[in-house]
């Protein structure tokens, strides 16, 4: 009789519809998979540019720029390895020139000053006598600090260099207390901090005030 189907007519075409929906489907999920692929080709193609200040004694960044010769003296000086050349990752203008990324490698702030006698050039320059030197300060992420989660934790202030600490502990529930007047920015408690909570910043952005020390630059 027309229209009616044999058994195994029906199950074939049972089976190629079921087919049909299930490629579409298919097709339906490989779309998104593959934005989301090439999204992430693209972020691993362009590495993050790390937040990084200038060593101790440096002129202001713009000045600083003109009279660094990105000789490496100051890197090789450094005995505790706290400076390194900046990458490509950081453009052209950057490139090559000393930076510091204190909470991988502090900087301890020598007393004989090795860098800054390094440098020949005169982008690094001698403190005068009973000058507090900086190269940034540190800054808390309440976000990820295990004080500011109601845990337990004293590793920033007990490892701080400075006398009276630079950074104190507050009641549990808030993050530690960093003075300005006492950070040195060297980096010691980004370095210990089990968190990964503290980053140093410089003290102030190239591109707000040309005096500034050093900074995330594009």
């Amino acid at each position: 009789m027309k229209g009616r189907y044999s058994r195994k007519e029906f199950f074939r075409i049972g089976f190629a519809e079921a087919f049909r929906l299930f490629d579409e489907v298919v097709q339906g999920v490989r779309a998104p998979l593959r934005e989301v692929e090439r999204a992430l080709r693209e972020s691993a193609s362009a590495p993050e540019k790390p937040i990084f200040v200038r060593p101790p004694g440096a002129l202001p960044e713009e000045a600083f720029r003109a009279a660094c010769t990105r000789c490496d003296e100051c890197v090789k000086a450094c005995p505790h390895w706290a400076i390194r050349k900046a990458g490509p990752e950081l453009g052209a203008a950057l490139a090559g020139s000393p930076i510091m990324i204190p909470h991988e490698s502090p900087c301890l702030l020598c007393t004989d000053w090795p860098c800054i006698a390094a440098c020949e050039a005169g982008a690094l320059s001698f403190p005068a006598p009973g000058t507090r030197v900086t190269v940034g300060r540190a800054v808390v992420e309440e976000a990820h600090c295990y004080m500011a989660q109601g845990q337990p934790c004293d590793y920033c202030v007990k490892h701080c260099p400075e006398k009276p600490k630079a950074i104190a502990l507050g009641a549990p529930g808030e993050k530690p207390a960093v003075s300005d007047d006492r950070c040195t920015g060297c980096g010691i408690c980004a370095q210990i901090c089990p968190a990964s909570a503290i980053r140093i910043v410089p003290e102030r952005s190239p591109r707000e005030d040309e005096n500034g020390r050093s900074g995330p630059i594009s």
